[in-house]
């Protein structure tokens, strides 16, 4: 062989590394149940003006509407599995608590009077009228993040699947409940220094880190997902893709060509997803 034969043939195998890594898995679980619904984003909420995110109001508001939901879930420092996405409670309640160092019974309220609800009582509410997509948060231990929300969904018997951007997350599912449908969660645009470093952001954005959880979906910032990893995984591997965040019923309209579910917020879509 040629010098330049050998240098195709590391390009080669690196291409082939590469389609590895992005690669989801290569079968899901049965995905219908959620095919063919509308997600709202932390609950059907108006921007937190009367109804605020990630409350038992706005889950309530998405059952009644017909709308699935979309939450995220995260340990307390007494071991409370409470629905919240930020790592703290001041964009929300205005009042500044690190729910990872605060026992559940001292966190502040809603703006509304009414307590941060915990999975359960959201899992209660629900009572698998619609299916949910259960964000677990990295804030604190992630892995046992995942494991407290595992054994919360073992006695819950309505549709749901679990997504996270931390793939130590998603890999956890893959080992211990398989037949859970999982997603890994992804983003392009502009990093937040306050989410992920560089290294994390580039791995995200570029789906490295799939060969770890082999995700049964990927979701992604649909606005930004212009990328070589993207347009290889779509055309290659066609996975089920979960479309975060629609704002408007244009760009719901765009995010279906490439999107089977989609997650909106702050407004009111037509409940066809199709």
């Amino acid at each position: 062989m040629f010098w330049y034969d050998w240098i195709l043939l590391v390009l080669v195998l690196l291409f082939v590394l590469y389609l590895w890594l992005i690669a989801p898995h290569h079968r899901r679980p049965d995905t219908k149940e959620f095919i063919g619904k509308l997600y709202a984003h932390r609950g059907l909420h108006d921007g937190n003006h009367e109804v605020f995110e990630n409350s038992l109001a706005a889950f309530r508001r998405a059952v009644e509407a017909g709308y699935g939901i979309e939450l995220d879930v995260q340990l307390t420092a007494d071991g409370k599995l409470v629905v919240h996405h930020d790592g703290n409670t001041v964009r929300v309640c205005g009042i500044d608590a690190v729910i990872r160092q605060t026992p559940y019974d001292q966190l502040p309220p809603l703006p509304d009077g009414t307590p941060i609800p915990t999975f359960a009582e959201v899992l209660q509410l629900v009572d698998g009228h619609i299916p949910l997509i259960v964000e677990v948060k990295h804030y604190g231990k992630p892995v046992e993040n995942a494991a407290h929300t595992l054994e919360a969904l073992r006695s819950y018997h309505g549709p749901y699947c679990v997504e996270s951007f931390h793939p130590m997350v998603v890999q956890y599912f893959r080992k211990k409940a398989p037949g859970i449908v999982r997603g890994q969660l992804a983003m392009g645009g502009k990093r937040d220094p306050e989410e992920s470093s560089v290294t994390e952001f580039f791995l995200l954005k570029y789906l490295l880190v799939n060969v770890l959880g082999r995700p049964h979906f990927v979701a992604y910032s649909c606005a930004h997902d212009s990328n070589l990893s993207m347009w290889l995984m779509k055309r290659l591997f066609r996975p089920l893709l979960v479309a975060w965040t629609v704002r408007s019923q244009a760009a719901l309209t765009k995010a279906r060509k490439d999107y089977q579910i989609p997650i909106f917020e702050l407004f009111l879509p037509n409940h066809k997803a199709k």
